[in-house]
């Protein structure tokens, strides 16, 4: 991130212009300010002055100041490659995704914002200073760009130490002064084994100093802190994604834009003590070595450069260790990112679970099974004897696949499968399916490793009461801050009259963290609705109220806080304000099946069953898979005396169920209620 000047722009902006889904968007500049045309906030051509260039290559994006002050993300950016790679060109990041000023996605929007969405990784010493009663930011931050100090911390010693030599009192800073000094790798070497080809650490790594710094930027989380991350401990200031459906392929192969962290977990480098540094320059922002030379620095080439290892001729593209090991994804069209999970091809789980085959990188015109066959015909296909941890977690996340006892002991329990692997499998809710599992997951409750106790207690939210109760009031007082958040919603669910008095004691300053936290993000709905529900729990439904209401001052769009603030008018009895919520949630957002079905049960209880059809209708066209939708339009019908239309409109539907259990006890439910009178006579 740095000023507009003519030293750091890269883009075109001699009256340069760029059409994108029927937008002309200009390029210009004017008194010396750098300045686009666009579609704004409305959707109309307007002019914007641009303040910083963000990032270098493989692209270059611009900051604009809006004219309400925030400062927004401008999604056409420059591709700054060559010509012969295609550069040198304006582009939109979303390519040829439908995108105008009413998506969330539009530049305009929250999504977009500087505040919320880049700042905190792109400048130095942040603090986020945002006030909800004018919806303004005040951000400040040290430097405005990546510097010394995002990592090493405050500098003012070292400084000292530079000009002064090393004093008693920087004795607990490595002797010069840095407030974060990076150890992991001091006087370690990697020994080679001859027999393997590989390298073990001469030491095991036994701090995690810098890959927690690296990742408070490198990973996909929330943070719960405001300012700079400074603890050791991960959890106390992020609560990091897991390896999830939609974020994750099932095998746990990057998807979405996850940033590293979730997936250099799951490697075996990161089991073997491999720290970031040892193979990226944090200063130089390069590799310590060319391309895959820099594998070689601990597999040795003799062993792995080899066509017995790769399968291809060792000049070959097929032969480079990153093609294979580390397949990249593009992200904003042309950032190409390489999955840091570092695993081996695997092309079986592509033709069983749809995962990304990288053998067809380069083979595009074959199948998975061709690859499937070559590797097996060389020793390297699938064991079915003992099954990678990757083949049963991906058969575990499957819908189709009910997870036995025995795959989930062995993904919780072999020391083979990575902690987080472990840890999402626990959060999941996939030992809720087997009663005899839950020792499994009790156990991780009390486990040193603070990502395995996370994911453990996340997954309590899918245990039945009775577990709930038991389990979770000892991790009010857990040393992991992302603990104590997590409990803290389950145990409010549950009521806190059973608690005792040492545990009453606990509660009140998680709820004050929980508010902090919250406040951390205050600028974004889901951190308003989550405070919100909270003080629902504690029966502060003023409270609750207004932060429903921050929520779609913030996010008129958000649906989930006209679905809490609704509900929340319906248990206060005010079901006209309810209605009248979600009639403007409708109006905002037409395509929302939740919306529309509580209009109409909202309709239902004020005793208007036939005004409440036509929601019900839609909210169960609007979702076809959804059961309940149908089922409530189905039985709204037969209220109004159209049991055979119900009927009709449930034979009609039933194919849309692989389930259809519950669509075929209503059809004999509403049948022999139609049958009752006439029998009675």
């Amino acid at each position: 991130m740095q000023p507009m000047s003519a030293a750091t722009v890269l883009g075109d902006f001699n009256n340069s212009r760029f059409e994108h889904q029927g937008i002309t968007t200009t390029f210009f500049m004017e008194n010396g300010d750098y300045r686009v045309r666009t579609a704004g906030a409305d959707g109309e051509l307007q002019d914007f002055t641009l303040l910083h260039t963000f990032g270098v290559y493989p692209l270059q994006q611009y900051l604009a100041q809006m004219p309400d002050g925030k400062v927004q993300a401008f999604s056409v950016a420059w591709d700054s490659r060559t010509p012969d790679e295609g550069g040198q060109r304006w582009f939109h990041v979303y390519g040829d995704e439908p995108i105008d000023h009413t998506d969330v996605l539009h530049w305009t929007r929250q999504s977009q914002n500087w505040d919320t969405m880049c700042a905190d990784c792109h400048s130095t010493g942040l603090v986020s200073q945002y006030d909800i009663s004018t919806d303004t930011f005040a951000t400040q931050f040290a430097e405005v760009n990546v510097a010394c100090e995002a990592c090493h911390g405050p500098a003012s010693l070292h400084v000292a130490w530079a000009r002064n030599g090393p004093k008693d009192d920087m004795a607990d800073a490595a002797g010069n002064g840095l407030t974060k000094a990076f150890h992991d790798r001091k006087d370690v070497s990697w020994i080679p084994d001859a027999a393997t080809g590989n390298s073990t650490r001469s030491t095991p790594r036994l701090t995690a100093t810098e890959i927690t710094t690296c990742s408070s930027c490198h990973s996909r989380r929330e943070k719960n802190v405001n300012g700079p991350a400074t603890d050791a401990e991960f959890l106390n200031e992020h609560a990091p994604a897991l390896i999830d459906p939609g974020l994750y392929y099932a095998d746990g192969q990057q998807r979405d834009e996850v940033y590293v962290y979730g997936a250099f977990l799951q490697s075996k480098m990161h089991a073997a003590g491999v720290t970031c540094s040892d193979c990226h320059n944090p200063h130089s922002l390069e590799l310590r070595a060319p391309g895959a030379q820099v594998c070689l620095q601990c597999h040795a080439a003799e062993t792995f450069k080899t066509e017995e290892h790769t399968l291809h001729r060792p000049d070959s593209a097929g032969a480079d260790c990153v093609e294979c090991h580390m397949p990249p994804t593009n992200y904003m069209q042309i950032d190409a990112r390489h999955d840091h999970s570092i695993r081996v091809p695997r092309p079986w789980l592509s033709e069983t679970f749809g995962t990304p085959d990288t053998c067809q990188n380069c083979h595009a015109e074959k199948t998975s099974a061709w690859a499937t066959q070559l590797l097996t015909e060389s020793g390297k296909g699938p064991d079915d004897t003992q099954p990678h941890w990757s083949e049963t977690f991906a058969r575990a996340l499957n819908a189709s696949d009910i997870p036995s006892p025995e795959s989930l002991q062995q993904i919780a329990m072999s020391s083979e499968t990575p902690d987080i692997i472990r840890a999402t499998t626990f959060s999941n809710g996939l030992y809720s399916m087997h009663p005899e599992a839950l020792a499994m997951l009790e156990e991780q409750l009390q486990s040193p490793n603070s990502l395995l106790r996370w994911g453990a207690v996340r997954g309590l939210n899918y245990a039945d009461p009775a577990t709930q109760a038991r389990l979770t009031p000892p991790l009010l007082s857990d040393p992991v801050k992302a603990i104590r958040l997590e409990a803290l919603p389950i145990m409010l669910n549950l009521g806190t009259d059973t608690l005792s008095n040492t545990e009453q004691k606990a509660l009140q300053p998680v709820i004050e963290e929980y508010i902090a936290a919250a406040t951390v993000n205050a600028e974004r709905a889901e951190s308003q609705v989550n405070l919100g529900n909270m003080y629902r729990q504690l029966q502060r439904l003023g409270q609750a109220e207004s932060a429903y209401k921050n929520g779609l001052k913030v996010n008129p769009d958000f649906v989930p806080a006209y679905v809490n603030l609704a509900d929340l008018y319906r248990l206060q009895q005010r079901e006209q304000e309810a209605r009248a919520l979600l009639q403007q949630g409708i109006e905002r957002q037409p395509s929302q099946a939740m919306l529309y079905q509580m209009l109409g049960l909202s309709l239902v209880r004020d005793s208007q069953t036939a005004a409440a059809l036509p929601y019900f209708k839609n909210a169960a066209d609007l979702s076809p898979g959804e059961v309940r939708y149908a089922m409530t339009f189905a039985l709204a019908l037969e209220a109004v005396q159209k049991p055979q239309e119900a009927i009709v409109y449930l034979e009609s539907v039933r194919g849309n169920y692989a389930d259809q259990s519950d669509i075929n006890t209503t059809i004999s439910t509403i049948l022999n209620r139609a049958r009752a009178p006439a029998a009675n006579e």
